[in-house]
Order: C-alpha cells, then sequence, then structure tokens
C-alpha cells in the first residue's frame, strides 16, 4: 500500500544535502598549525628561553637546516636515472613541500625571530622567499599534475554520458534546457581559451562563474526532479530512489563544469608554472650559497 507525498516542505526536509567532491584538507591544515606554532613562538620569543648558539637553539637550527637539504633530493631523483626508480614521485614532491615549511619554521624558531648580522639575514631572505615561491609552486603544479590528456579524457567521458546514445538516452533528457545551458557554458568556457589565451580578468573570474553556475543549475535539476513530488504517490523506495538519482546527477553537472574549467585554464596555469620556476630556481641557488656562508660564519668566528 503506498502512502501520500508530505508537503513540498517536508520533501524538501529528506533531500541529500550535496558536498562538494573530496578535497584535501591536509595541506591547509598543516599550514595552519605551523602558522599558530610560529605565532605563538613569536610571542615568547623575548623570555629568552634559549639563544641561537646554545644547545636548545643550534639543535633546533641544525634540524631546519637538515630538512632544508633534504629539499635538494627532490629535483635530483628527477633527473638522476638511477633514481628514478626510488619511490613514486608525487610522494617525494609531498615531503618536499613539508620540509621546504617545516624547514624553514625551524630555522626561524633557531634565530628566536631576531637577525643578529647581515650574512644571517640573506640567507633568512632568501629562505623565506624559497619557501613562500614553493606554496605558489605547488598551487600551479596541483592545477596541471593530471595534464592535459587525462582532463580532455575525463571530459570526453562527461560528454559521452551528457549527449547519450541511440540506446542510451541522455543523462538530462527529462531537462533538456538544463542539459543546454552546460553545453553553451562549455562553449562559453572553450572560446574564452581559443588558441591557449585566456584574458586576466577571464582567467580570475572563471573559477567564480562555475561556482555561481554550478549552485544554479543544481536548484533548477532540484525543481526539474521534484517538481511533481506532491502530486505523485510515491511509497519510501520510491523516493529514495530519487534522492540518490538528484544527489548523482547534482554531482555530474558539479564535475563537468569543473572540468570544463580546468581545460580552460590549463595553458595558463602551465605558463604561470614555467615563469614560477625561472624565478624559484634561482632562489634556491642563493639560498644555498647564503646558507653555506651563514654555517661557516658562525663556526670560524
Amino acid at each position: 500500500m503506498t502512502t501520500q507525498i508530505a508537503p513540498r516542505n517536508l520533501v524538501e526536509k529528506r533531500r541529500p544535502k550535496i558536498s562538494h567532491p573530496p578535497k584535501e584538507y591536509g595541506w591547509t591544515l598543516y599550514l595552519i598549525v605551523i602558522t599558530l606554532l610560529m605565532i605563538a613562538g613569536y610571542s615568547i620569543s623575548h623570555d629568552e628561553l634559549y639563544q641561537p648558539g646554545d644547545n636548545v637553539g643550534y639543535y633546533i637550527g641544525l634540524a631546519g637546516g637538515l630538512m632544508m637539504l633534504t629539499l635538494m633530493i627532490y629535483p635530483v631523483r628527477k633527473r638522476i636515472g638511477f633514481m628514478r626508480n626510488w619511490g613514486l614521485l608525487p610522494k617525494w614532491f609531498k615531503w618536499h613541500m613539508v620540509f621546504g615549511i617545516l624547514g624553514p619554521a625551524l630555522i626561524v624558531f633557531h634565530s628566536t625571530f631576531v637577525l643578529r648580522s647581515v650574512n644571517a639575514g640573506v640567507a633568512m631572505v632568501c629562505m623565506l622567499l624559497v619557501s613562500g615561491s614553493g606554496i605558489f609552486g605547488r598551487f600551479f603544479y596541483t592545477k596541471i599534475h593530471n595534464g592535459l590528456y587525462g582532463r580532455n579524457t575525463t571530459f570526453q567521458q562527461l560528454q559521452e554520458e551528457l549527449d547519450g546514445s541511440k540506446d542510451v538516452k541522455s543523462l538530462f533528457s527529462f531537462a533538456p534546457e538544463l542539459q543546454q545551458k552546460l553545453v553553451d557554458f562549455r562553449n562559453y568556457a572553450m572560446n574564452l581559451s581559443k588558441g591557449g589565451r585566456i584574458s586576466v580578468w577571464n582567467f580570475l573570474t572563471l573559477g567564480f562563474r562555475v561556482k555561481w553556475f554550478t549552485r544554479t543549475l543544481v536548484i533548477e535539476l532540484e525543481d526539474a526532479m521534484y517538481a511533481n513530488a506532491n502530486e505523485m504517490q510515491w511509497n519510501d523506495a520510491q523516493m529514495k530512489r530519487l534522492d540518490e538519482l538528484f544527489y548523482q546527477k547534482a554531482q555530474f553537472v558539479r564535475t563537468y563544469l569543473t572540468t570544463v574549467r580546468d581545460l580552460a585554464q590549463f595553458s595558463t596555469y602551465e605558463k604561470l608554472f614555467s615563469l614560477w620556476h625561472i624565478f624559484h630556481v634561482p632562489l634556491v641557488y642563493m639560498l644555498v650559497f647564503s646558507s653555506i656562508w651563514h654555517v661557516i660564519s658562525v663556526h670560524k668566528y
């Protein structure tokens, strides 16, 4: 025996909340923890609990220096033949970034947040520039590490599902207007990046447009799928199935628009990563030279 559908406001309460695709929050949490530790360290730095030259300060600096030294293993791992089989490159990159933040943090703790000489100041500035540029580099890297081929493959699979075939209906055959809006946005985004170029304004605002458009289309999807909910007599199993379908299709909308955005921005992120690399590498050499000079000066004088 079927049960009568509850009023629309009750139906809305049982709809599943649409969450964003899983994200890695570990890096953000790591930066927050390091930032809080730096703030705490600065707040107690004037208590003179230790000095850079005593045992505590020396070994803090040594630990930070060794971490900075291990950063050089990652680029060597990529270029020397016999090292290319030493583990997966993404894992090396992960630890490269972890030590690239933790190492400088320990060095700053070692200095007790005070620069006591010119060579220490030069080394500190170079270190902070390298560490800061590394954060930007990681951001650019995450935008291009899947590669254009992988994004095109994903997009083609999504497009086939959206368009359907002779034997299979399109994913949004029940809402042709919504499907057409997805296609129109795809054409719009691809035109922005035609020839591999996209204006600065369009590049910066495309992400916000995708978020706004995703929200708009998910609302339209809700209206299309639940429009007749009050007029039809469904049991709990049917309603649960509708909820599941709504969730799947909403996730498809989000994934489709995000993939379109990534394709439109890919070439620009590649150029930005290349420019970053030109800026980052000389800073690394400056850091190595200034750090060696600082260590020699400290132990000699």
